[in-house]
């Protein structure tokens, strides 16, 4: 028997279930999170996730947030979450290629926070993609 895994986005809860394990990318590193994990809170960054719940893998695409372990459960808050199924390859590809673009261009109006963090969420989808 795991945890408690509850995922909330601005649209409402993503998912609540009990898994094994949790791998998931904070500011400062990647970590594992098990079954009796010490209380945390802190800073999700642009990332793969993973979870394991009775031997099966299930990878997503967390695009920033907060953790918060308890030793009830772990929450995660995050901006948005894609499962590997439902991600558009096609279409992360093509947001890549544009984010490289802008940025290769260095226009003086470009926002390039804004043409980073769209080449940072493209890499995300493609590399959860890629371990499917």
């Amino acid at each position: 028997m795991g945890f408690l895994l509850e995922i909330v986005t601005p649209r409402g809860v993503y998912f609540k279930k009990e898994v094994d394990s949790l791998t998931v990318k904070l500011t400062s590193g990647y970590r594992t999170i098990l079954k009796g994990h010490a209380p945390l809170i802190g800073s999700l960054g642009y990332a793969p996730m993973h979870t394991i719940s009775t031997g099966k893998v299930d990878n997503y695409a967390i695009h920033g947030g907060a953790i918060n372990i308890t030793k009830e459960k772990v929450t995660l808050i995050v901006n948005a979450v894609e499962h590997a199924k439902d991600i558009d390859v096609a279409r992360a590809k093509a947001a890549k290629e544009r984010a490289e673009t802008r940025l290769s261009k260095k226009e003086l109006n470009l926002d390039v926070k804004r043409a980073q963090l769209a080449l940072t969420r493209a890499l995300v989808r493609l590399e959860v993609n890629n371990s499917k």
